[in-house]
């Protein structure tokens, strides 16, 4: 695959969702009555052609997460409560839409990653992969400022950094996963943690092998 310092183009996106095909199975412990949720992980060029991920920073008057790093979106209720999305795939994308402006023609989705839960096993959130067609600067963005705090993007050298990236146990599991570090000049918590960074280290591990481990 190409250097990944190199604006993402079709070959790799390509190779991105072969890769995605085959993802590893989680035995988690979800409620009774579970819900369905889906959260987008975009992949992005910047306007300097760097290929980076978007992220948003919960609005810090929130009662709860606020201030959290999180993956562009997150829909927290029943996908059924929804009757124009036609799958989990369409509440990724009208979700992203609401937060942070991007229509679903301007995303491409490239594949799904393992499900997992929440916190309180509340809800299985099915993670999706998509690339923002449109090279993008995070300060362009038009997001809600009802849900959303700022954005920002995140070089994807910068996160397979070793020296970005430690390693801890996934809430009471014993499963391990990786927490990254968030550059100074980003407000909000130091780090990238939990659902979003078991998300992001989870999918390196599958669409970047030959330099994430």
């Amino acid at each position: 695959m190409q250097p990944l310092g190199r604006a993402l183009e079709t070959q790799t996106l390509s190779l991105f969702s072969r890769r995605l095909l085959n993802v590893p199975k989680y035995k988690f412990v979800y409620q009774p009555q579970v819900r369905e949720a889906a959260v987008l992980m975009a992949l992005c060029n910047t306007h300097q052609g760097v290929p980076s991920v978007l992220f948003t920073i919960r609005n810090l008057n929130m009662r709860t997460h606020r201030g959290e790093v999180r993956q562009v979106d997150r829909q927290t209720g029943k996908r059924v409560d929804y009757p124009t999305d036609a799958s989990l795939e369409d509440t990724a994308r009208r979700e992203t839409h609401e937060e942070v402006g991007l229509p679903p023609s301007a995303i491409d989705i490239l594949g799904c990653y393992s499900p997992m839960p929440n916190r309180t096993g509340s809800l299985r959130v099915h993670p999706f992969l998509g690339f923002i067609r449109n090279p993008i600067d995070a300060a362009d963005v038009r997001f809600n400022p009802e849900e959303v705090s700022s954005v920002f993007t995140l070089p994807i050298e910068y996160l397979i950094r070793p020296d970005v990236r430690q390693t801890r146990l996934f809430r009471n599991t014993k499963h391990s996963y990786t927490v990254f570090k968030v550059p100074d000049h980003i407000e909000g918590e130091r780090e990238i943690w939990g659902l979003t960074s078991f998300i992001l280290d989870g999918v390196f591990r599958k669409i970047i092998p030959e330099h994430y481990s």
